[in-house]
């Protein structure tokens, strides 16, 4: 039976040995270090942009916010970045928007 409290692999993985997930973002660090590879994925990645870009903000710049950003889409499409929340601290209002033109990012016509 088991121990409380033991360890089932007291001295742990082999130095220099690394688990499937680090071996796969490995092969995928390899794969897009490549300069074709990373042409094929932005150009992907812009006709998806240009296909649904309120579904590509929704998939792909989402899921890479940190969980505390905090942002709000009006009902012309713009998103307006509202504020990282800290513990305690006020939302600022700096009047930064991000709007689909004048050189800024966003989204269009939601």
């Amino acid at each position: 039976m088991f121990e409380a409290g033991v360890s089932g692999n007291p001295v742990g993985r082999p130095k220099g040995s690394y688990g499937g997930r680090i071996q796969a973002l490995a092969g995928l660090d390899r794969l897009l270090a490549k300069k074709k590879n990373q042409r094929a994925l932005i150009n992907a990645l812009e006709a998806d942009l240009h296909k649904n870009p309120v579904l590509f903000f929704k998939t792909v710049i989402m899921p890479l916010l940190p969980r505390e950003a905090k942002l709000s889409v009006d009902h012309a499409g713009v998103i307006e970045w509202r504020s990282l929340i800290g513990a305690g601290e006020q939302e600022p209002d700096d009047g930064k928007r991000l709007t689909d033109g004048g050189g800024t990012a966003g989204a269009a016509g939601a």
